[in-house]
């Protein structure tokens, strides 16, 4: 983090401050998206590729990862070769399934398994998913994703339920979060939940306080800051987050939040021309970070303060630097290990006006 805001003269006074540490430095991913691929006897193996190349690296019992998720991957691999279901073949594209997606729900300690396939025929699936039912204690819901396109994105949009429930439902640390299989969720929650309390106590809504919350996902940022705002308003691009941020505001009874689906750079200048107040702006982009109009919209409003949560350092590090030239400075940055034993670092960032 230090060496990617030392690229930017504007950002030589922030304060980065030490590495808030993970709980667990092994077993805390909750989810696992991987590859499937033959073996020569005909068994069937599943893993994520090597860096900049294709190469399939085994991944079904990672350390990083729970447990529980081994145990459903590894059976479910296990009972389709048993059905004579054929992994897919990315070069002819030829076979059936393609990835097996797992995440684990704490909260009533499942795992939910999603059976990527080419072929939209799923008598098979059911057989496996009995088979999984009778074998794995801690399955919880099956469900299909039909991914008939060639190229290397995981999920089609096409879903069927195998077997209930559809969602998760998670806890984070007030909240209960619904999680459909298409939506993100932080892969490690505990730190995830340090993360949103630090964004809160930065951002230090009062009651008095418009709130805009920028790539909100299914909603926890800004349900927490709900808990103390006036009024907070969520914005989010894609269709199944949406809908859970919303199942998610009635799930938890916050009804001074609402949310708006549109991508920020073209919701954001909608509420700017209605001349709605914004005392605060949060924003948790992707890892390509925010776009230099969304920047500008946000400085166009005029917050008292801006909390920047980034997966990225580099691109948090240019974003701060283009916040800086439209009058924001960066008071400090806060990091926090969110994927142990990797070089990975999530960071919080808190800025305010210029003088």
């Amino acid at each position: 983090m230090v060496s990617a805001l030392a690229r930017y003269p504007s950002l030589a006074g922030a304060a980065v401050e030490d590495v808030v540490g993970s709980r667990d430095l092994f077993g805390y991913r909750n989810v696992v998206k991987l590859a499937v691929r033959g073996r020569a006897d005909g068994s069937l193996r599943a893993g994520v590729y090597a860096p900049g190349s294709h190469r399939l690296v085994d991944a079904e019992r990672c350390a990083a990862q729970h447990p529980a998720l081994g145990e459903v991957v590894a059976a479910a691999l296990e009972a389709a070769a048993g059905l004579g279901i054929e992994p897919y073949d990315e070069r002819s594209g030829t076979g059936e399934l393609r990835y097996v997606v797992a995440r684990y729900g704490a909260r009533r300690r499942r795992v939910q398994l999603v059976l990527v396939t080419a072929s939209a025929d799923t008598t098979r699936l059911r057989d496996l998913t009995r088979r999984l039912a009778r074998r794995c204690r801690a399955l919880g819901g099956v469900l299909h994703n039909h991914n008939p396109e060639r190229g290397n994105v995981i999920l089609g949009r096409r879903w069927a339920t195998l077997r209930p429930p559809a969602e998760l439902v998670e806890r984070l640390g007030g909240l209960e979060l619904r999680v459909s299989p298409a939506s993100f969720l932080q892969p490690n929650l505990w730190t995830a939940r340090r993360i949103y309390e630090s964004a809160l106590e930065l951002a230090a809504p009062t009651a008095a306080d418009s709130v805009i919350d920028l790539f909100c996902g299914i909603g926890p940022l800004s349900l927490y800051l709900a808990g103390r705002a006036r009024q907070v308003t969520g914005i989010e691009e894609a269709p199944s987050a949406v809908r859970d941020a919303r199942a998610n505001q009635r799930l938890n009874r916050l009804f001074n939040v609402r949310f708006e689906a549109g991508r920020v750079e073209e919701v954001l200048p909608a509420l700017r021309a209605r001349r709605a107040r914004v005392d605060l702006v949060t924003l948790n982009p992707t890892r390509n970070g925010a776009s230099a109009r969304v920047l500008a919209e946000i400085a166009a409003l005029g917050p008292r303060r801006v909390v920047y949560v980034s997966c990225n350092p580099d691109t948090l590090a240019r974003d701060l630097d283009g916040l800086a030239r439209s009058g924001y400075r960066t008071c400090l940055a806060r990091p926090f290990d969110m994927l142990p034993q990797t070089e990975h670092v999530e960071v919080v960032a808190l800025l305010e006006p210029l003088g």
